[in-house]
C-alpha cells in the first residue's frame, strides 16, 4: 500500500546559553505528549524544559497531566537537561496561547536528510550473515516508509503521522516544495507522533525513487480513480511484514 499525499512556516528562534554564546535556531514544543515523545526519543538536541510554577511536589494519582509532568520533569533531570519553572503566563506567552498543559521543552529544528545512497543505507539494519554483495534491501532490514508528495493541509499532515506511528512507520519522505514541514504544531496535532519518525526530503523526485528502487525497495502507489486487485499485482507482496517489503505511502 502506498498513499501519494503538504506548506507549512516554521518560527525559529534564537537562544543565548549559559556562557553568553549564541545557539543554535530552536523551536518551542508544547503539551504533554510531544514533550514526552521528544524525551523519549532523542531525535533532537533539547536545550531546556519550562515547566509551571504551581506543579506540587506531590503526586495526585487522579491527576493524569499531573503525573505526565512529573514524568516528564524527572526525565529531563536524569538527561542532565536544565528544568525552569516560570508563571502559567509565561507558558501562554511561550505557546502563543495554545494548550500546553504546562510544559514547554526548548529543541532544535526537526532534522530533514535529503534521498542519498548513504541516507537510504541509514535507513536498513544490517543482516550480519548475509553477503556484502547482495542488493541493500537484501542485506537489511527494510522498515515501511511514507511518501507525503505535495501535502499542504496541517491537520491532515498531523493525523497521517499519527496513523503512521500506530503502523509501525519508521520514516517519512516529503516531496521537494510546496509540501509541508514539520513543525511544533504539527507535533501537537500529531499527539507526539512526529517525534518517533524519522524525516527525509526528495532532491529530484525521479532519481531519487529510482535510487530506492535500485537499492531493492518495493514502491506502491494508490489513487481514488481505479483499483488494482491484490491479485493483478506482478511481484508477491506481504504488506503485512515490513521486514519483507517495503512500502512508500
Amino acid at each position: 500500500m502506498v498513499t501519494f499525499f503538504g506548506k507549512l512556516s516554521c518560527k525559529f528562534h534564537t537562544s543565548i546559553n549559559f556562557l553568553g554564546r549564541t545557539r543554535q535556531l530552536f523551536e518551542l514544543l508544547y503539551g504533554i505528549h510531544p514533550v514526552l515523545c521528544a524525551l523519549t526519543f532523542h531525535h533532537r538536541d533539547i536545550y531546556r524544559l519550562y515547566v509551571k510554577d504551581t506543579l506540587s511536589n506531590c503526586k495526585d494519582p487522579d491527576n493524569l497531566v499531573e503525573i505526565s509532568t512529573f514524568q516528564i520533569t524527572e526525565k529531563a533531570l536524569k538527561y542532565g537537561i536544565p528544568v525552569t519553572r516560570v508563571p502559567v503566563e509565561k507558558l501562554k506567552e511561550l505557546s502563543n496561547s495554545r494548550a500546553h498543559q504546562g510544559v514547554i521543552l526548548e529543541v532544535s529544528p526537526t532534522t530533514i536528510q535529503p534521498i542519498s545512497d548513504l541516507s537510504i543505507k541509514n535507513l536498513l539494519f544490517s543482516w550480519n550473515n548475509l553477503s556484502d554483495n547482495l542488493p541493500y534491501a537484501k542485506k537489511y532490514h527494510r522498515p515501511t516508509v511514507l511518501l507525503l508528495d505535495h501535502m499542504m493541509d496541517t491537520m491532515n499532515f498531523g493525523n497521517i503521522l499519527r496513523s503512521a506511528a500506530f503502523f509501525g512507520i519508521s520514516a517519512v519522505i516529503l516531496s521537494t516544495s510546496p509540501c509541508v514541514s514539520p513543525s511544533p504544531l504539527i507535533s501537537k496535532i500529531s499527539a507526539g507522533a512526529m517525534e518517533s519518525i524519522l524525516f527525509y526530503r526528495l532532491t529530484d523526485t525521479a532519481m531519487d525513487m529510482k535510487s530506492l528502487s535500485n537499492a531493492g525497495f518495493l514502491i506502491v502507489g494508490t489513487c481514488g480513480e481505479s483499483q488494482l486487485p491484490s491479485s493483478k499485482v506482478s511481484k508477491s507482496t506481504n504488506l503485512l511484514k515490513p521486514d519483507e517489503v517495503l512500502t512508500i505511502l
